[in-house]
């Protein structure tokens, strides 16, 4: 339905920041920009921010804009989730899902050669701002998609089921806590865990990504 295209382009447009947090939307705007009428704009308005994704203001709807208390709440749940996926991937990962992570570690230390640890480095000033964004948009991916693969290695349903519902908003943090040096710390954390896995240590496999995950949290903090 169009209701659900206009709602789906516009959930995915913030949560990988292509609309700002703290930006307005306009619904007449939309509705002109994707040839839609005004109802299934209003309709995709109120589920968004019914999941948190929009605040309906005085002068009309903005995007929200995370705090870190909304952070650590969201976090605290993502870390009991993937604690379990990653002790359950020990004994349950198959040879096709190893072979995932280790293509997936792969294209991440590719787009780390590209310079990624000093984007920003005024002295070295290898790649411009724009292309810095970028290539941490394209980590962001990678990242986000390393947690899906450990997730669904657990072969757990209602694991997974859980994990997804609050998949989105992990994936709109990313992008407003991602920089040059958690670039570099998340590739190197990604492959203990993994090395974890592959041992089938499961205590170790939860504790890395326990302390990987509480990185996060930390980061969140300063955002």
């Amino acid at each position: 339905s169009n209701t659900e295209l206009v709602y789906m382009v516009l959930r995915d447009n913030i949560v990988d920041h292509r609309i700002a947090p703290g930006q307005k939307l306009n619904q007449e705007q939309i509705a002109v920009e994707m040839n839609v009428s005004r109802t299934p704009v209003r309709d995709a308005f109120a589920a968004l921010e019914k999941e948190g994704f929009l605040e309906k203001g005085v002068q009309g709807y903005t995007v929200y804009e995370m705090q870190p208390g909304d952070y650590v709440a969201l976090l605290e749940v993502r870390i009991a989730l993937e604690k379990l996926a990653a002790r359950l991937a020990c004994s349950q990962m198959l040879g096709s899902e190893r072979s995932l992570v280790e293509k997936n570690l792969a294209d991440t230390e590719v787009l780390m050669a590209k310079g990624i640890g000093r984007a920003w480095d005024e002295d070295i000033n290898i790649i411009n701002e724009s292309q810095a964004k970028q290539l941490f948009h394209a980590l962001g991916e990678k990242d986000h998609e390393f947690h899906i693969i450990i997730m669904n290695a657990a072969h757990n349903q209602y694991l997974v089921e859980s994990y997804m519902h609050i998949d989105p908003k992990i994936h709109f943090f990313r992008f407003s806590a991602l920089n040059a040096g958690a670039c570099q710390n998340m590739l190197e954390r990604h492959k203990k865990i993994y090395d974890a896995i592959r041992q089938r240590d499961e205590d170790l496999a939860e504790r890395r990504m326990e302390k990987h995950l509480m990185l996060t949290v930390s980061r969140a903090m300063r955002y």
